[in-house]
């Protein structure tokens, strides 16, 4: 049984040395413990949403925070994205399985999208890992369970149709990691979800409606033009010196001073020992041409994320993404500061190893850096990367959806040697499809309430707006 206070991401804690079937009954025996009613009992949480939203943007550009509060009031699905540390510091205070695994940390259905693999093969999967530990594999099933919920309200989905949704999804999950049991390590280790299989898995779930497959068909289109050159068209200009440059647009987007521009530069010459020997092959051919500081998304929003241009000898350009990697909110509510300080130097480093582990493949440019006392990953940038919008779908492709979502959760949580023990855990439990719905619309309610009082917070000015 794993400790409950997870501090470090630590792979030591799911190398064991036992057999699938030993695991397996651990599992079982660790039910009789923690039962699948204790897992599907919400516990009523006493705290100040605030005072933690404060101490995660205390971290944070006080100049963004305006535009990140704007992004998260827009709904309380907008708010529960950006809001990570408070169902982190919640799912503490809930009963937890006490099987370890590398999980996302931050599995909700916006947090799921297409990626290139090395070999140009365009793949679904996990895309964000910012939130990533080693954890409890319930909490990453749970908050996609309550982002279905936020997200098919926001839809206007009936409200016994989500009901029914949410049982499916956990359903799928389950069926999912059966499956994955049966696979062996090689094909575990091997296994990838191309755009392809994205649509047979559909179809296996039930029939795919028009809308899906004219959304799959868009995507498919459009991520063989999302390349560094279709940024550089869209985001660059030439400057009064005749140079190719970023477009300023502060405060989401902003040329550095001198002393931060060289801060990266020293920062990217690191990430390039950190890379593999072709890509640092590879990256002699290209010389920096410009570096600017550009925020994306809701959650990190307000960190310090920055594209680099880079131009090759041959004119042709790769467009790089810098991103903070945050120290673990997770940890950053629960630990000592000196503690949190020293691991949000790894956070780095955390980040790239999650994602090489729960992506089937991942982004050949991906390795971490550090600069100027922060720690941060590097990646392309939006190199064939799309996402299916949630609120445009019809609610039986959203169902597919979510079931889709969950089926690829599960075969994430089987990159992990401890993962056999979910089997033995979740065997003859049906009980937890309503169980776990039961506890996804009680945090709903939780959800709503933080909402409301973030509103009013905003509103009285007790934040940055």
């Amino acid at each position: 049984m794993i400790n409950q206070n997870l501090d470090i991401f630590d792979l030591r804690k799911i190398q064991v040395n036992k057999t699938k079937a030993e695991l397996e009954n651990t599992g079982k025996q660790q039910r009789k413990r923690i039962t699948s009613e204790m897992l599907s009992t919400f516990i009523p949480v006493d705290r100040d949403p605030i005072k933690s939203i404060q101490l995660t943007e205390s971290n944070m550009i006080p100049e963004l925070l305006p535009l990140r509060h704007q992004r998260m009031i827009a709904s309380r699905f907008a708010f529960f994205r950006g809001t990570a540390e408070l169902m982190e510091q919640d799912l503490k205070k809930q009963h937890q399985s006490g099987l370890p695994i590398i999980i996302c940390g931050d599995a909700h259905v916006n947090n799921f999208g297409f990626y290139a693999s090395p070999e140009r093969q365009l793949l679904f999967g996990l895309n964000d890992f910012d939130e990533s530990r080693i954890g409890n594999w319930e909490s990453d099933l749970k908050r996609l369970l309550v982002s279905a919920e936020l997200a098919g309200e926001e839809n206007g989905f009936n409200k016994d149709d989500l009901y029914n949704l949410l049982t499916l999804t956990t359903k799928t999950y389950r069926h999912a990691v059966k499956s994955a049991n049966k696979m062996t390590l090689s094909q575990l280790f091997y296994f990838s979800f191309a755009y392809e299989d994205m649509g047979e898995a559909i179809e296996s779930f039930g029939d795919v409606s028009d809308k899906m497959k004219e959304i799959l068909d868009k995507i498919l289109k459009k991520s063989q033009r999302s390349n560094s050159e279709e940024i550089i068209q869209k985001m660059a200009t030439v400057n009064n010196q005749g140079n190719l440059v970023f477009r300023d647009n502060p405060p989401r987007a902003r040329h550095l001073s001198a002393v931060r521009y060289q801060q990266l530069v020293l920062g990217f010459n690191r990430y390039r020992e950190r890379v593999s020997a072709d890509v640092r092959v590879l990256l002699a051919n290209f010389h920096i041409s410009d570096i600017i500081r550009y925020s994306v998304g809701v959650g990190s929003f307000g960190t310090r994320c920055y594209l680099m241009m880079l131009t090759g000898n041959d004119g042709s350009h790769l467009v790089l993404q810098i991103k903070e990697a945050m120290p673990l909110r997770y940890n950053l509510l629960n630990l000592p500061v000196q503690q949190a300080i020293k691991n949000g130097g790894m956070a780095g480093q955390r980040i790239v190893t999650a994602q090489r582990v729960l992506q089937s493949s991942s982004d050949p440019f991906l390795a971490s850096t550090t600069f100027a006392g922060r720690s941060y990953y590097v990646r392309q940038f939006r190199d064939m990367k799309e996402s299916i919008n949630v609120s445009k779908l019809d609610f039986e492709s959203f169902q597919l959806y979510c079931q889709t979502c969950a089926y690829l959760l599960a075969m994430a949580h089987f990159q992990s040697p401890t993962a056999p023990m979910i089997r033995g855990y979740l065997k003859h439990q049906k009980n937890l499809d309503k169980g776990l719905a039961d506890w996804a619309l009680n945090y709903v309610d939780q959800v709503t309430k933080d909402y409301d009082q973030f509103k009013d917070a905003l509103e009285k000015g007790h934040l940055i707006n």
